[in-house]
């Protein structure tokens, strides 16, 4: 954080809060719904789906509110939701209310990361946001190893606990955030001299122009969607495949062993190699950020019943993630106009619909095929998305921005 500005500072560390809030409470949701509210599998997964799809798709209107307004009363609402959210999401039986509070956290927690990737535009230079992004995401990443067993701890005496837990970080989070402005404000933006910036503020209808018209952001959403589908859920489309070529207690043994180790890559390498990543290159480390899932997938693939393969194809497939997502991030930063940094991050957020669309392609791949062919699907997938960047990545030097 040497040299970040106090904002940026403040930001990282209530990302950091909010994600241990997070872990605290959402690992376990599922075990929640069916156990707490009775719930049966069918509608757990329908409360879950439809409260993330409307995340999703708010987070695309939550990228417009960012340009279009101040973005510290913008941050704190959002984090207040969260915190609300949380206290009042165990208090309600019904499964509209739980559909409902659901949405509302993980909408506020989406436009909240849209704010954040924002404020790192605004504040810091083109060369030190890949330092900010990478250090949020490590830090997002530490907070989902502090979470759990804190969740695991305080649901032992109360099933509420955890809900309330979380919400209290939030709450504290929001608060010293809060003081943070009213004590120094908020400081004065840089100027891309790169990008005209638009003197008047456009409406929803011509920012939604825009990004229509943008296909460098087009193609870049897609080909995320695609890379969102082989990273984002990948514990879970690996125990649907462990639980079909084995049991569920080699299932249990697999994760177990493999998820520490993305986890430990991710903390410890992230950093490291986002320092070499910059606007001239992001194609070179988007082809080798490809090829490690390529080859982890294959490792996967052909694992088997050996602990320590799927523990090193997990280390080279992490590999892959420390790269991708951050010069996901870098792509869209590279494209997106100053006055519209916000809206082009909410489209971006649309490719989390690749994470939802995974169990499904999974479960049917591996109800009529050959359980080995979901990691050729995913493979290709990969290369698919690679192939959209590039394209993209064609048009991004060619073409203007579009302007309504």
């Amino acid at each position: 954080m040497n040299g970040f500005p106090s904002l940026i500072k403040a930001l990282l560390v209530t990302s950091l809060m909010l994600t241990i809030g997070r872990a605290i409470t959402l690992p376990f949701m599922t075990i929640y719904l069916a156990e707490h509210l009775q719930l049966t599998t069918q509608w757990v997964g329908l409360v879950l789906g439809i409260s993330l799809t409307l995340a999703i798709f708010t987070s695309f209107y939550g990228g417009y509110l960012v340009d279009k307004f101040s973005k510290r009363p913008l941050i704190l609402i959002c984090i207040a939701l969260f915190s609300i959210s949380l206290f009042l999401l165990p208090l309600y039986a019904s499964k509209l209310w739980v559909i409902m509070f659901l949405a509302v956290l993980y909408s506020a927690y989406s436009i909240l990361g849209i704010a954040i990737k924002a404020c790192y535009a605004d504040y810091l230079p083109v060369e030190r946001r890949i330092r900010a992004f990478s250090a949020n995401y490590t830090l997002v990443n530490v907070g989902w190893a502090i979470g759990p067993p804190i969740g695991v701890f305080a649901a032992t005496s109360d099933v509420i606990s955890p809900f309330v837990i979380s919400g209290l970080i939030a709450g504290l989070a929001a608060a010293a955030l809060g003081y943070m402005f009213y004590r120094w404000g908020m400081p004065q933006p840089l100027v891309d001299e790169q990008m005209p910036v638009a003197q008047q503020r456009l409406t929803f209808r011509q920012t939604a122009t825009i990004l229509r018209q943008d296909k460098r952001l087009i193609y870049f959403t897609l080909g995320s969607t695609l890379g969102t589908m082989v990273f984002a859920q990948f514990a879970g489309y690996l125990s649907q495949y462990l639980i079909t070529v084995a049991d569920a207690d080699f299932a249990y043994k697999v994760i177990g062993a493999v998820m520490p180790v993305n986890a430990g890559i991710v903390i410890t390498l992230q950093y490291v190699f986002s320092k070499r990543l910059n606007q001239q290159n992001l194609m070179r480390w988007l082809v080798v950020g490809s090829a490690f899932f390529m080859v982890g997938l294959a490792g996967f693939m052909l694992a088997q019943h050996s602990i320590p393969l799927w523990m090193l194809a997990m280390a080279i497939f992490s590999l892959g993630e420390i790269i991708v997502i951050p010069v996901e991030y870098l792509f869209i930063d590279y494209i997106a106009p100053p006055h519209l940094k916000g809206s082009y991050y909410g489209v971006q957020n649309l490719s989390n619909l690749g994470g939802a669309l995974i169990p499904v392609v999974s479960g049917f791949v591996l109800a009529y095929t050959l359980p080995e062919m979901l990691f050729v699907v995913l493979m290709f997938a990969t290369l698919v998305g690679l192939a959209l960047f590039w394209r993209g990545y064609q048009l991004a030097k060619t073409h203007a921005v579009p302007h309504a």
